[in-house]
């Protein structure tokens, strides 16, 4: 069934906005459309998902551009620089790329678990885990490490939790910033480590999205993928107000009042399950 603009709208707001908050968008998309009897499609995700990537890239950039300047620097001979380059970034650089590798690796689970989403019992049991991760890191001692005293070993384990995030009901970004925290790394780096491996994992799913879009474009209408590029406008829109809210609250209270939330969630999905 293909979404209305207005259930499209919807679906983009909902999609950007949870991609980036610690709650799972796949839990919270999969529950809107099995509300309104729809079902979503290669191109709907692939619109959305390109919206929360862009928007992404846009407020990453700063971090981004840092990172690439500081490689180039590092790349030149040390009797042609004007300066050293940032010890601090090129240990960012060493440990993302650690993360990324991990992260990617664990992707292989995605056809296994995709159509999870589904089974609204699973869905309500994974995130009552995705709550459980969220709320461990308030009993942990305060931590202030980052990527110069952060362990190889730590990177795997940071880039494997992200690669998890494939399982619907467990937010990417909810489970990197928590096991960055379980692992030491303070809040603000953590949340900052999760939105820069949101990027490669996202690239994934657009990979993804694509090959899906071969075989489900066909029978699409002008009007329907209107509406998809509509859903993918207000993702990017809705993901920015994520990202924002996201680093305001690492800064100013935590994540774990999230962790309530998905507990309600986790109900909500189960009792829309007995009923359905």
């Amino acid at each position: 069934m293909e979404l209305s603009w207005f259930e499209s709208f919807i679906y983009g707001i909902v999609s950007g906005l949870t991609e980036f908050l610690p709650i799972s968008a796949e839990a919270h998309t999969a529950i809107y459309l099995r509300l309104i009897g729809a079902g979503d499609y290669g191109l709907l995700r692939f619109m959305t998902h390109m919206g929360a990537l862009l928007a992404l890239l846009i407020t990453c950039a700063p971090m981004l551009s840092k990172l690439n300047r500081e490689r180039k620097i590092a790349a030149v001979t040390k009797k042609r620089r004007k300066r050293a380059p940032d010890t601090r970034s090129l240990t960012d650089i060493r440990f993302l790329r650690i993360c990324v590798i991990a992260l990617i690796i664990v992707f292989i689970l995605y056809p296994a678990v995709h159509d999870l989403h589904q089974r609204l019992w699973i869905l309500a049991g994974f995130l009552i885990v995705n709550g459980i991760l969220l709320y461990i890191p308030q009993f942990l001692p305060g931590a202030n490490k980052d990527s110069r005293s952060l362990s190889s070993l730590d990177g795997m384990i940071v880039g494997l939790s992200g690669g998890l995030g494939v399982i619907p009901g467990i937010s990417r970004v909810g489970l990197l910033t928590s096991v960055a925290q379980m692992r030491g790394a303070d809040r603000r780096y953590a949340l900052d480590t999760a939105l820069l491996l949101s990027i490669p994992a996202i690239i994934v799913l657009l990979i993804i999205d694509f090959f899906a879009i071969l075989t489900t474009t066909v029978g699409l209408t002008f009007i329907a993928i209107l509406s998809c590029i509509t859903a993918g406008i207000t993702s990017f829109s809705s993901a920015f107000f994520g990202i924002y809210m996201m680093r305001f609250l690492a800064v100013r209270a935590g994540f774990s009042g999230f962790a309530y939330y998905s507990w309600g969630l986790a109900l909500f999905s189960f009792i829309l399950y007995l009923m359905i």
